[in-house]
């Protein structure tokens, strides 16, 4: 009689034990459901993102940038080549310009400063398109006036027409006998945006807003 009353106690036990296992195995499973299915979930709202729509101007198909081969305000040589990795803005204007081309290189500034550390892989050109009054030293003054590592790039007359060409930039002359400037220049006011690839993907009208240049940049270093 005592070997079955130490049976009958112990199956209680036995019982008691295989309960209080069963719903730790519940949670668990349950667990592994809720993650498999938040990994579908995320996986099927990861492949159903829509591609990245650029704020500016884009060229469809993005074609090869035509060449900068021309001279830096160091009277360094430029080669569109040596940027390969990074953005490079390009503008087309001159330091005798009494609006739009401040304005554009303060645009400059403001894109750089927001970029952060992406300002290491951002190159910001302006080419002259008046090569007969912007000098290397008078190049370097107005460059460095805005920011030291913005670089002014200067050819000779029929470089130049070439460089303008290859863009589709209008620039020309306008006399102004008498007064202290004697000529201005008209001309586009376009900043042009070379991907790292060395592709011309971007184009953007004067005044654009600054952030959404930026997220372009961004999207192009990142994306």
């Amino acid at each position: 009689m005592q070997e079955a009353t130490t049976q009958t106690a112990a199956a209680p036990k036995a019982a008691a034990a295989r309960l209080s296992r069963a719903p730790g195995r519940r949670v668990v499973a349950a667990i592994g459901g809720v993650l498999v299915i938040a990994a579908i979930v995320a996986a099927v709202l990861f492949f159903r993102q829509e591609p990245y729509t650029f704020n500016g101007g884009f060229y469809t198909p993005a074609l090869p940038a035509p060449a900068l081969d021309l001279t830096d305000q160091n009277g360094h040589p430029f080669s569109l080549a040596e940027q390969r990795g990074n953005v490079v803005l390009v503008y087309f204007g001159y330091t005798a310009c009494p609006d739009y081309c401040p304005m554009t290189l303060s645009d400059f500034q403001a894109i750089k400063e927001d970029l952060g550390e992406d300002a290491d892989r951002a190159r910001f050109v302006m080419v002259t398109i008046d090569p007969e009054r912007d000098t290397e030293e008078r190049l370097k003054e107005y460059m460095a006036f805005f920011d030291p590592d913005f670089i002014g790039l200067r050819g000779t007359a029929e470089q130049t027409a070439q460089v303008e060409r290859g863009y589709g930039v209008a620039a020309e002359r306008v006399d102004y006998p008498g007064s202290e400037a004697s000529y201005l220049m008209n001309h586009s006011v376009i900043t042009y945006v070379i991907d790292p690839e060395g592709q011309l993907r971007l184009a953007y009208p004067h005044g654009f807003e600054t952030e959404l240049i930026v997220e372009d940049l961004q999207h192009l270093l990142h994306g």
